[in-house]
């Protein structure tokens, strides 16, 4: 009986939500939204946490899939995504501008709107990194609950609701068509992209870069398509299941958080989301303006979500996720590197959170 109850529990607490996740996508995928298999498994697998179940996506399939989804997005990278580097610093300049304008928007309307004290607000407002926001809260005076439920239904709107606005605002791209099985290439240029991928994915991920075995995978399969060394593609199948898996992933953050204290939560997280977009557009449409590039890929390049699930957005929605994802990864640079600073000039050296490490990476 004590070696079924570990098998009961992954069944329980991983496969069921996978499978209901699964569903979400499908329906999501039938009624024709954007970013389906994502957008679905995440709304299912959240009201299923949400519903008081158990959802967790064990740590070696959690990297896995992070592997799988940079493979499936470095091959969307052509030799015009390399010409288009060029208006990279441009827009990368204007998260100098778009971080702290974030910051002050959603602190501003936390305290004075829903009443939060400095410190909530203050790290309830930051855009990204969540892992190491969340190592700086546990060590201030800040709510660490009401922290973690406003970063995280930010991250659940922004994946669930972001595809659909682009798409009904008409400024998004064509979704990925799905690969057809003869274009796979020959099984040996497969077999060496996923493990280049994968090497690539884990060694990043070994020397702490942030989105470590995203980014990494990503990258060499970037570099194999780009070259046109590979042109084998992951088959569409297993592409679901990794989109599955991650909407399930962002779920397992509601796991524990009672419906009575989300709806506590509730008006002060969508407005904390409001304020966060409403600052993203503005400023990506000025650098949008400022320097040709499609709108809808500087929003998703600036919104403020994880690496690795905006990347994959970029993906389904056919915008470029090397120039999304390598913003963010600068964005959270930036962050790991200035938070400790900025809650000190805010919040007061004693207030502010001290004697942190290296900042873990950032999840989703």
């Amino acid at each position: 009986m004590p070696r079924i109850a570990p098998i009961v529990d992954f069944l329980k607490s991983f496969v069921l939500p996978c499978l209901i996740g699964a569903g979400g996508g499908y329906a999501f995928d039938r009624l024709g939204m954007p970013a389906a298999w994502l957008s679905g498994s995440l709304v299912a697998a959240t009201l299923l946490a949400l519903g008081g179940a158990k959802v967790v996506v064990p740590g070696p399939i959690a990297t896995a899939t992070f592997l799988l989804l940079g493979t499936i997005m470095g091959a969307a990278v052509t030799p015009e995504t390399l010409r288009l580097m060029l208006s990279w610093p441009v827009s990368m300049a204007g998260l100098a501008v778009l971080v702290p304008a974030i910051v002050l928007a959603i602190t501003v309307y936390l305290v004075r709107i829903e009443r939060f004290d400095r410190e909530t607000a203050f790290f309830a407002s930051i855009p990204g990194a969540l892992s190491y926001v969340m190592a700086m809260t546990l060590t201030s005076r800040a709510d660490v609950r009401r922290v973690a439920v406003i970063q995280s239904f930010r991250l659940v709107l922004l994946v669930a609701a972001l595809p659909g606005l682009l798409s009904l605002a008409r400024i998004g791209g064509t979704p990925v068509p799905a690969p057809a099985t003869a274009g796979l290439g020959p099984w040996p240029e497969l077999l060496l992209l996923l493990v280049l991928s994968a090497s690539c994915g884990l060694g990043m991920e070994r020397l702490k870069v942030p989105g470590g075995a995203t980014v990494g995978a990503m990258l060499a399969s970037a570099v194999l398509h780009a070259t046109g060394l590979v042109t084998a593609l992951v088959p569409e199948p297993v592409m679901i299941v990794g989109f599955v898996v991650i909407g399930v992933l962002i779920a397992a953050r509601f796991a524990g958080t009672s419906l009575a204290e989300l709806r506590q939560l509730l008006r002060a997280s969508v407005g904390a989301f409001l304020a966060g977009i409403a600052v993203t557009l503005v400023v990506a449409a000025a650098v949008a303006w400022i320097t040709g590039l499609p709108l809808g890929k500087v929003i998703l390049a600036y919104a403020p979500g994880g690496i690795e699930a905006m990347a994959v957005l970029a993906f389904v929605l056919d915008m470029d996720p090397a120039f999304v994802g390598a913003h963010h990864i600068v964005r959270f640079v930036g962050i790991a590197l200035l938070l400790p600073l900025a809650a000190r000039i805010v919040l007061g050296p004693q207030r502010a959170a001290t004697d942190l490490s290296i900042p873990p990476k950032d999840v989703a």
